[in-house]
């Protein structure tokens, strides 16, 4: 007789999954940038709110908008949390409302409208 074999989900917690979303991104792009209130964006994916994983980006879940340039100078400042400290803003708090928001969780509002976001000293940490 074989001893039992542990099931295969207790031994190693399974990482959250990584959502996917073209219609997000797209509604998150459709925003106004979180620095300068300009647009077009691009949607900038926080690389603090998930734990790392070999060759994934976090979620679509959390993004925010940046307009290109805001987005360059992020991506060339290398410390995502002390730039975003520094212009006392937190990304983490909007890429939750703009989640809720999204049209992923409402099939027929798939227009990418202009969403009310706080940021600045109101979503400061």
């Amino acid at each position: 007789m074989q001893p039992a074999l542990p099931e295969a989900g207790l031994a190693y917690p399974k990482e959250p999954p990584r959502k996917r979303s073209k219609a997000h991104l797209l509604f998150v792009r459709g925003q106004p940038c979180l620095v300068c209130r300009q647009t077009p964006c691009d949607a900038h994916h926080l690389k603090f709110a998930q734990a790392r994983a070999l060759g994934r980006k976090v979620s679509d879940e959390f993004t925010v908008p940046l307009c290109r340039a805001h987005h360059q100078e992020l991506h060339q400042h290398g410390n995502e949390r002390a730039w975003w400290a520094n212009l006392q803003i937190a990304p983490l708090p909007v890429a939750q409302e703009l989640w809720a928001a999204s049209p992923v969780h409402d099939p027929a509002n798939v227009a990418a409208a202009p969403v009310a976001i706080s940021f600045g000293s109101e979503a400061a940490r």
